[in-house]
């Protein structure tokens, strides 16, 4: 999924870290990280008649999904329902860290060019009326989602690639889709697009007069093609992403409700096509009858809720509230807990390549960003800020890939070793003011470093505040400046910056890095915000997005991990360990690293009632 793939620093210290537990009289709760994918727990051998009998399940999350628009958003909140509501061709199984197919029969069958892919789509699959999804609902959506006119622009880049999309002549569920070059990217990519129904979204059938060349053209002239633009301006309407009458999905859940920044619920509708197949995968499944959706930002206001249970799944209690929680007998005997690893990784990207000017000079050279590496004591942040609850990467690629570099060694911490550096390439303090300078192009230069950033909680301040300290007795000031997101990703993408603190989310699924360390990407202001990169990283990175065969890609990337680690273009710093909980009264509990963590639809009441009950609101 690659709607996920870049963020800026937003939640990770949001109650992301809490200390180990090792209290063997609590049976269920996982003490230890897992260092996994993915964790099956047990199902609860003994039920507790005092659990509710209700088959609803209650999720807490922090934030309003904002807007459900099945296209046009790209906020994880809203994705989450969207799942639920929608479904794609193609699905990513978090467990087994493959491609699994969702609303077609079978993987494609791949031309040996790896250019034509060809898919049956489930005979099965209707939309809410009864009506069949065909081919034409697959066109649809991916013209759709193409038009230039759309407001979609995250998602614009991995649509380049599509030809076109050829309908079988004898079969209405069978297409194959043609792809302009061979691209690691070519199957995954199809994961990330809710198919939609022609007839509720076009029904005056407009975007059949546009072939999929047109749509490339993103210099298509509005003057000249007055269907499209007012088809265009229809869908972007907000009317689509807020009117629950306007949700038209073929999941299994619909929305019935929308209490903006309190609830959202969504409920199992009766008789849905997922119910006829024979074997759905834990993805298609629909177990809960219904699933609310609840906004607690409060850590006393959640913990409250887990010791009332009024929540049975979250991700997001604070550190405080777990601990205490996890030391209540009561919430153990209650409540499943876990740490997990997650693909989400920490950095502070440095500038490379600044103007000179408005922005100085100050790190340019490689060597110089090895010292100011070798100046952030990353293990003491762990063990002091993260309690522990982290794991350092020594490159963009996560510990948990196969693609990952071992031989690649962690920066220690050496505040001696990086003066001798920074002497060495003449960063001195030559006045005594205590801050290191030097002549660059003629121009005595200070090294007062501005480190940009955004807060969500006293432990990011806690730490840019370590960084500064240590900095500082090495000759460096370090001047910090909160921001908010969106500036933050302005500047950076802009190359407005000296450094900045981000946080990236991936997978398991095989990287294409043209995104993040193309030197293209630094030209368009896209995400390779330090500027790194040569012809040399250029042609290697542009290789492993066409290699297909895996061992030969591993060992491609494995190498431009060694030359991003040689470049420094950032200091890596960690991934913060995920906190799970989930009641026990559901079971079928699957846990893992990818996004959201917790298979949601998937979870089992493990008693039900013989009476129906009253459900909880």
């Amino acid at each position: 999924m690659k709607r996920f793939r870049y963020v800026i620093w937003a939640f990770i210290f949001s109650g992301i870290f809490f200390p180990s537990c090792n209290h063997n009289d609590r049976g269920t709760t996982i003490s230890n990280v897992n260092h996994g994918a993915f964790v099956q727990l047990k199902d609860a051998q003994h039920i507790d008649p005092a659990w509710s009998k209700d088959n609803v399940l209650v999720v807490h999350w922090l934030s309003d999904p904002q807007y459900l628009h099945p296209v046009n958003t790209s906020f994880f909140n809203a994705l989450w329902i969207l799942r639920l509501t929608h479904f794609t061709l193609l699905t990513y199984d978090q467990a087994n860290q493959q491609i699994i197919p969702m609303l077609v029969k079978a993987m494609p069958v791949i031309s040996d060019d790896y250019l034509r892919f060809t898919y049956d789509l489930l005979e099965e699959a209707s939309w809410d009326d009864g009506t069949p999804i065909t081919t034409d609902d697959v066109i649809f959506t991916f013209k759709a989602n193409k038009c230039p006119l759309t407001n979609n622009p995250n998602m614009k880049p991995y649509l380049e690639n599509i030809k076109t999309i050829i309908p079988d002549s004898a079969n209405h569920k069978k297409f194959t889709i043609v792809m302009k070059e061979k691209s690691i990217s070519n199957l995954q990519m199809i994961s990330d697009y809710f198919i939609l129904s022609h007839k509720f979204y076009d029904s005056a059938n407009v975007l059949a007069n546009y072939s999929m060349e047109q749509l490339d053209d993103l210099n298509l002239k509005s003057d000249q093609h007055p269907d499209l633009v007012a088809w265009a301006n229809n869908f972007n309407e907000g009317k689509y992403g807020n009117d629950l009458s306007l949700q038209f999905g073929e999941g299994p859940y619909k929305v019935i409700s929308w209490d903006r920044d309190q609830t959202i619920t969504l409920l199992r509708k009766e008789n849905n096509w997922v119910q006829k197949l024979e074997h759905p995968n834990r993805y298609l499944s629909n177990f809960p009858d219904k699933i609310i959706f609840k906004v607690i930002r409060d850590e006393n206001a959640a913990k409250l809720e887990c010791e009332s249970q009024q929540i049975d799944v979250s991700t997001w209690l604070t550190t405080q509230a777990l601990m205490s929680l996890q030391n209540d007998s009561a919430f153990n005997h209650n409540y499943n807990s876990a740490f997990m690893e997650m693909y989400t990784s920490t950095m502070i990207v440095m500038n490379e390549r600044p103007d000179g000017s408005h922005r100085k000079k100050l790190l340019v050279d490689v060597n110089v960003r090895k010292a100011m590496a070798m100046l952030v004591p990353v293990d003491q942040i762990i063990q002091v800020i993260a309690l522990g609850k982290a794991k350092r990467w020594p490159s963009m690629v996560s510990p948990l890939k196969k693609e990952f570099n071992p031989d690649l060694k962690l920066i220690s911490f050496d505040v001696e070793g990086a003066k001798k550096i920074l002497d060495k390439e003449g960063w001195k303090d030559t006045d005594g003011n205590g801050i290191r300078d030097k002549i660059v192009d003629g121009e005595k230069i200070e090294m007062s470093i501005e480190l940009i950033y955004t807060i969500s909680g006293k432990s990011m301040q806690q730490l840019v505040n370590v960084i500064a300290e240590s900095m500082k007795t090495a000759g460096i000031n370090l001047i910090l400046k909160t921001t908010d997101q969106s500036t933050l990703r302005m500047n950076a993408a802009k190359h407005d910056f000296d450094m900045a603190f981000i946080s990236w989310s991936t997978n398991s699924q095989p990287e294409d890095y043209t995104q993040l360390w193309h030197t293209r990407s630094w030209s368009d202001n896209g995400g390779n915000y330090s500027g790194f990169g040569t012809a040399a990283s250029d042609q290697l990175i542009d290789s492993i997005k066409v290699t297909i065969e895996e061992q030969k890609r591993i060992s491609m990337v494995k190498r431009l991990q060694k030359i991003v680690y040689d470049d420094q273009p950032c200091i890596f710093m960690y991934t913060p360990y995920r906190k799970v909980i989930v009641h026990k009264r559901f079971g079928n509990v699957t846990l893992t690293s990818e996004l959201p963590g917790v298979i949601v639809n998937d979870l089992k009441l493990l008693s039900r009632p013989k009476v129906i009950t009253q459900s909880r609101k």
